[in-house]
């Protein structure tokens, strides 16, 4: 449940009394503050104190010094109440009740400061806990009430990659690695990591999430396979991972302000080196003897795409090791299991096309919380301390990470078939995973995992015949609907909405009740094309939220046009678009949280 601000008057009251009795606030029987410690009581006539109800008693504040607190005199040092203070022909009575408004009004002054700063202090606290959550929320944009605009441009080369670290983008230049700030664009910190530098996480098949690591690890090839310098003008590439392929490599690993932690060189025995997650290095080779067979021609049927006698292929290890220091943190095994990954390659020379084996192709990856190991016979995935979350008896199976910490292990989602014949007898259950690997429960149908959300807990939408189903963290049902068609994503999940897209008929967008599943607003194509003048080729490909609006990605391909539609929450009514790319060569993103538009030159972020 969202936290809501409470009215201040729920906090504290005030009253502001002036007796007609110039002595009525002394005559308070009750205990002084301290009195219940075993301290000397306050005595009557004394102008300190509260009572134990938490009634405030008036000090005289005008009766103290600088720096002074509040006098707690002996019994011989109380005045008398009947005795005029010297010099006050007016008598002590009118002196006592003039001297306690002003006391009064200044307590009450000071408390009303108080309470305000307070309650700034902890409306402070929760924004920035709301901001922190939005950050590493999948898809999660800080809030944008309007149409955004650049904030800054920096002119930057993509292609090469990009990391990230805590409130920074990192890009290479040359032999070094440079850190904008996202929130200024200016640039943080320069390093030199070394030519062609792999560093951090490389983005495969989603953005990532969650806080990045406060350190970033690069790795540079030093040599060539062969043991020589690398040749400026023919360096060897992987063509699975478009990694310059070397024998040694230099290690240096830099933490969020840019200084160098350590630097160390290392070879590629024992698998080429790749950057893991929270200063590692991860490292997967094959085991065992050589396949016969890899690299042989065979015929696959056009249709089914199933190849007659495909050859077995062997195991692999994975093992990742402390940047720094080299120490092995993990390792596992990884059988191999026919079916998975991808096991053959196609070429085409002079109009005839080939299919050969491909058995001995292996690299890894890392994902939010997720090491990837992909390879014929050996797809698999760990968590960051190497808890294998597939399972290994299904080898069309594949997991995602979750903006609540949990898994999500789909039996189908990894049914490439390449090579194998394809819909294979598949019997496991999707299933919600612990962040230890466990099973919490298990779906009845496929899991519609949320593009975006704002970091709150939202229901599981689980596709279930012609209709959806949702449920809770424990895996309890909350409700059902055939009334929205089956979805084909659920683009958002924020302020107990879930906007759905059906990708068929006149309806768009669907926003739905997240308790009720009942709905809420939706969003045809006219009024999409009405708000955003656009052709009959279009679609939906993602959204974000900043926790209000859905922040949709709308793609008008025969215009070659990319434009951000914002809708609220609450109605579906359209707050803002803007235009992000007018001939396709850049697209929008979030990254811990800032909306950047991004293009294989130039980065920018929109505020």
């Amino acid at each position: 449940m969202p936290l809501r601000r409470r009215d201040a008057r729920d906090r504290l009251t005030f009253e502001l009394v002036e007796s007609a009795d110039a002595d009525a606030d002394l005559e308070d029987d009750s205990p002084a503050w301290g009195s219940a410690a075993g301290t000397t009581p306050v005595p009557r006539g004394s102008t300190a104190g509260a009572s134990r109800s938490g009634a405030a008693s008036p000090v005289d504040l005008d009766a103290l010094g600088p720096g002074q607190g509040v006098p707690v005199p002996g019994p011989e040092e109380a005045p008398d109440p009947a005795e005029p203070a010297d010099g006050d022909p007016s008598g002590g009575a009118r002196a006592s009740r003039s001297g306690r408004r002003t006391a009064v009004v200044g307590a009450v002054a000071a408390g009303v400061a108080l309470v305000l700063g307070g309650m700034l202090a902890v409306d402070a606290w929760h924004g920035r806990a709301d901001l922190d959550r939005l950050r590493a929320a999948p898809g999660g944009v800080e809030p944008l009430p309007d149409a955004p605009r650049e904030q800054w441009t920096a002119d930057v080369s993509l292609p090469s990659g990009f990391s990230l670290v805590p409130g920074a983008l990192v890009t290479f230049e040359g032999e070094s690695a440079v850190a904008r700030s996202l929130d200024t664009g200016e640039e943080r910190w320069r390093v030199e990591v070394g030519a062609y530098a792999a560093c951090g996480s490389a983005l495969v098949w989603s953005l990532p999430f969650g806080d990045p690591d406060d350190t970033l690890v690069c790795l540079a090839p030093s040599l060539d396979a062969a043991g020589a310098p690398l040749p400026e003008d023919e360096l060897p590439f992987d063509p699975m991972t478009g990694r310059v392929e070397a024998s040694a490599w230099t290690v240096t690993v830099v933490d969020a302000d840019g200084e160098v932690l350590g630097r160390r060189e290392v070879t590629s025995e024992g698998g080429a080196p790749s950057p893991g997650l929270g200063g590692t290095i991860v490292r997967a080779e094959r085991v065992g003897e050589v396949p016969e067979g890899d690299g042989a021609l065979v015929e696959q049927d056009l249709v089914t795409g199933e190849i007659s006698e495909m050859p077995v292929g062997r195991p692999a290890v994975v093992r990742v090791e402390d940047a720094l220091t080299g120490d092995l943190r993990w390792e596992a095994d990884v059988p191999f299991v026919a079916r998975s990954g991808q096991c053959v390659e196609w070429s085409e020379t002079d109009g005839t096309q080939t299919t050969r084996t491909e058995l001995e192709n292996l690299w890894v990856a890392v994902e939010t919380r997720l090491l990837r190991v992909d390879g014929c016979g050996v797809t698999s995935w760990f968590t960051p301390d190497g808890t294998r979350l597939d399972d290994v008896g299904v080898p069309t199976d594949g997991v995602v990470a979750l903006g609540d910490g949990t898994y999500y292990r789909d039996p189908t989602s990894n049914d490439y078939s390449w090579g194998y014949p394809a819909g294979g007898d598949v019997t496991a259950a999707p299933a919600i995973l612990a962040p230890d690997g466990s099973v919490r429960w298990e779906a009845p149908g496929p899991v519609v995992v949320p593009r975006s959300t704002d970091g709150r807990p939202s229901p599981h939408v689980v596709r279930d015949g012609l209709g959806i189903a949702a449920y809770d963290e424990a895996g309890a049902e909350l409700w059902r609907t055939d009334e929205v068609g089956t979805p084909e994503s659920v683009l958002v999940a924020a302020s107990d909405t879930l906007v759905i897209s059906n990708g068929y008929g006149n309806g768009v967008l669907i926003g739905l009740d997240a308790a009720t599943g009942r709905e809420r607003w939706s969003f045809g194509r006219e009024e999409a094309e009405a708000a955003l003048d656009v052709g009959s080729g279009w679609g939906t490909d993602t959204a974000y939220t900043d926790g209000t609006r859905a922040i949709v990605t709308v793609s008008d391909w025969d215009a070659g046009r990319t434009t951000l539609l914002a809708l609220d929450l609450s109605d579906g009514h359209v707050a803002w678009t803007t235009e992000v790319s007018a001939d396709g060569g850049s697209w929008a993103a979030p990254l811990q949280g800032r909306l950047l538009r991004m293009s294989e030159t130039e980065i920018a972020r929109l505020g």
